[in-house]
């Protein structure tokens, strides 16, 4: 199986256990319309129903043929008439309709399990009407799945955890493999994790370059704000060894570049600190404006320098003007110092 929720086309995944007015026994039918088309990897599989007049429900997501029964690639590219059948632990949506032009589109009818809803019901899960047991179905949290998150730790967790852990594709060798990475993580963290893409691979870099464990927080900012393995390793290369999580973040918040850096040496300013890189990009002081600078004879200007001459709003070309008006020499702090008093616009 290769399921692959798109969270884009996945949003209306809708409660719709918890609307009133709803109390379908666990055999009660339930209907919807699917469609379908080939992908290179198998099919993306969508379906969606409407009922009450006002609720409304649509997911859609990549599978494999082996996903289904009586479904496959050829049939569909034949086209005709659709007869088939997406296998569930929970329950089976049993779909027919049309294909045409790589794709179809039809009815379905789910059938829950019963064996399924008497091992949940073994299990302590007893709240399982047919609304909530299609939403299982879809979203396949298998008496399997239950059963290793168990042996994980993982006890009798609340079935709406448990769809949002296979919604966003939480999977059992996932968590194993950030196990054996010295991770263990409670199921809101995984579901944040996965959220905001943090492979296990990303994981591995950071503890192979000494960061040790991270807390979820930690591993979610440097995900949120961009710090992949190659942006480490660009600092490592250039003599920063292990740069501390918040100031990675920092760096790549406000943009700072290798590319920056090596111009920075370039210019002949060594190895800058974090924070000082940090404030240089903060306040506008780029490799352009330092090399107009020394061009124009300040070739040794320090780096907090340059930031205050930025804030201050002195350009190059103000400094080009004074230079023709015969003052030559002047300091950085006297040119700030005329720039302050409004002597030169």
């Amino acid at each position: 199986m290769n399921e692959k929720h798109i969270p884009l086309l996945a949003l209306a995944i809708v409660p719709i256990y918890f609307l009133m007015g709803q109390s379908n026994s666990p055999t009660s039918p339930i209907t919807g319309q699917w469609t379908l088309e080939l992908i290179p990897q198998g099919v993306q599989f969508s379906i969606q129903r409407s009922w009450g007049g006002h609720n409304n429900y649509s997911s859609s997501s990549s599978y494999d043929f082996d996903d289904f029964r009586g479904l496959t690639r050829a049939s569909v590219e034949a086209g005709g008439p659709a007869k088939f059948e997406m296998l569930r632990d929970a329950g089976t949506l049993a779909c027919e309709g049309t294909f045409r032009n790589g794709g179809g589109g039809g009815a379905f009818v789910f059938s829950p399990s019963a064996d399924y809803v008497s091992a949940l019901h073994s299990l302590g899960y007893q709240e399982l009407d047919a609304e909530r047991l299609f939403e299982l179905a879809v979203h396949n949290v298998s008496r399997a799945y239950i059963r290793e998150l168990d042996e994980l730790g993982y006890h009798h967790l609340p079935l709406d955890q448990l769809v949002q852990l296979r919604i966003h594709g939480v999977a059992v060798a996932y968590i194993r493999e950030l196990r054996g990475l010295g991770y263990t993580f409670q199921p809101e963290e995984l579901i944040q994790l996965r959220i905001h893409g943090l492979t296990t691979e990303f994981a591995a870099t950071l503890k192979k370059s000494g960061y040790g464990t991270l807390s979820a927080d930690q591993l979610v900012q440097l995900q949120i704000h961009g710090v992949t393995s190659e942006y480490m390793k660009g600092f490592q290369d250039m003599g920063y060894p292990r740069i501390a999580v918040e100031d990675l973040v920092q760096l790549r918040i406000h943009g700072v570049s290798t590319e920056f850096v090596n111009q920075l040496r370039g210019m002949g300013y060594g190895r800058a600190g974090v924070n000082e890189l940090v404030q240089l990009q903060i306040h506008g002081v780029t490799a352009g404006f330092v090399k107009d600078l020394q061009s124009l004879g300040y070739k040794n200007v320090l780096l907090e320098e340059l930031v205050q001459l930025r804030i201050h709003g002195v350009t190059a070309a103000m400094v080009q003007r004074l230079q023709a008006a015969g003052y030559k020499n002047l300091s950085t702090d006297q040119l700030v110092q005329l720039r302050i008093h409004g002597v030169v616009e």
